[in-house]
């Protein structure tokens, strides 16, 4: 199969310009010719040949939904405040803990739907919404499922540090974290990573490291949502004394912590639509005076319902300032070594043929078409499994 008269390719960390033809034989590139030939089954003219997106940061299974908490935001109110009246995380928590194994399935499947419509093919998954051993250990053999049964690859991490629930003390669910979760899940190969929501009115500095700690002595590498609502420090404090995978949303980080952090393999994960969800205007700042690495995540949850990586692309162009080959490096080879831990493999000639197709002549005009979902095609070693007009 040829796919002929393309505008470029992005193989993940540089753009390639057209025309060019891409040569596709048993699910692998066989070859990659800069050409203006028509020759070919298929036709790519005034389209964009790109490696998948890989989406670094989700909370995707839970149940219910907090769209009353719109009208309080309104009002003023902040995050933590609704938190502390009930909403919030806690809120989804009882809704999820309610949720049948089926319900909760069903529900992320169809998020993987929508995740995979806009050219996602790599999600990291987080639990944190059951805020029990039996409840954590229940949705990440959930996501497990899922990752069988859907096309797209879920890469579980255990997030049960997420808030402390009401029905324990914080010592209580501090030794249950330390002593049943994280050497259950490690045992059972259930999660890839643990991540500790470290700021006001979740964890403290001092349990975060605690349980990091926990996490490294058992062979569980670590990642924290930092520095988001109030600075802490936890960012560069996770990237230079645990090598931590990442480090996510980083609103209030200073210049100094970012050129820690990218003095480390860590990676600063943005996320630039969850400001929206809090009506906060707050963006990350002097990151670009540094050389940090930079991943990209939806933030998926019930604050931020969007799983296009394609509108998280927009939003770190128009919002954080990246330019558009950095936003594109960032949603995937960015994303992907943040997920993994390993530098992604460039789409190239030997390379399986799994790709995505975008409409387009050029970055600047993915970028620039708000609102609109470009993916033409998708394919997975060859083979199309989504056809969008």
């Amino acid at each position: 199969m040829i796919i002929h008269s393309l505008s470029g390719i992005f193989d993940g960390y540089n753009f390639i310009q057209g025309p060019l033809s891409v040569e596709i034989n048993d699910k692998i590139i066989s070859n990659i010719i800069i050409t203006d030939s028509t020759i070919g089954e298929i036709n790519g003219k005034n389209q964009i040949l790109s490696t998948p997106f890989n989406d670094a940061h989700t909370h995707l299974i839970f149940a219910g939904e907090r769209y009353f908490e719109l009208s309080k935001k309104l009002e003023g109110k902040s995050y933590s405040q609704i938190l502390s009246e009930g909403g919030g995380i806690q809120y989804t928590v009882s809704q999820t803990r309610k949720a049948s194994d089926a319900e909760l399935l069903e529900l992320v499947l169809n998020r993987l739907d929508t995740a995979l419509s806009f050219g996602t093919l790599i999600v990291e998954a987080k639990s944190g919404y059951g805020l029990s051993f039996d409840e954590e250990i229940r949705l990440l053999k959930i996501l497990e499922q899922a990752n069988i049964q859907h096309p797209v690859e879920v890469v579980n991490t255990f997030c049960g540090a997420h808030v402390f629930p009401k029905e324990k003390s914080k010592t209580a669910y501090m030794d249950e974290i330390l002593d049943d979760m994280i050497p259950f899940i490690s045992k059972k190969s259930l999660a890839t990573s643990t991540d500790v929501f470290c700021d006001v009115g979740a964890f403290s500095v001092d349990e975060t490291r605690r349980i990091l700690d926990k996490s490294l002595s058992l062979g569980l590498p670590v990642r924290v949502h930092g520095d988001e609502i109030l600075y802490t420090g936890i960012s560069q404090i996770a990237a230079k004394e645990y090598n931590a995978l990442s480090v996510d949303h980083l609103l209030q980080a200073t210049e100094n912590d970012f050129t820690i952090i990218s003095n480390t393999p860590t990676i600063v994960n943005f996320m630039p639509t969850a400001p929206f969800g809090l009506f906060v205007d707050t963006i990350p700042r002097d990151w670009n005076k540094t050389s940090v690495k930079i991943g990209l995540g939806s933030d998926f949850n019930p604050n931020n319902w969007t799983l296009s990586m394609q509108t998280v692309l927009r939003m770190a162009v128009f919002r954080y300032y990246l330019h558009p080959i950095q936003a594109f490096r960032a949603a995937t080879s960015g994303s992907y070594q943040s997920i993994t831990g390993n530098k992604m493999e460039l789409l190239s000639i030997k390379s399986k043929a799994t790709f995505v197709i975008l409409n387009g002549k050029s970055l600047e005009e993915v970028i620039s078409k708000l609102g609109q979902n470009l993916i033409a095609d998708i394919y997975i070693e060859g083979k199309r499994i989504i056809w969008n007009k």
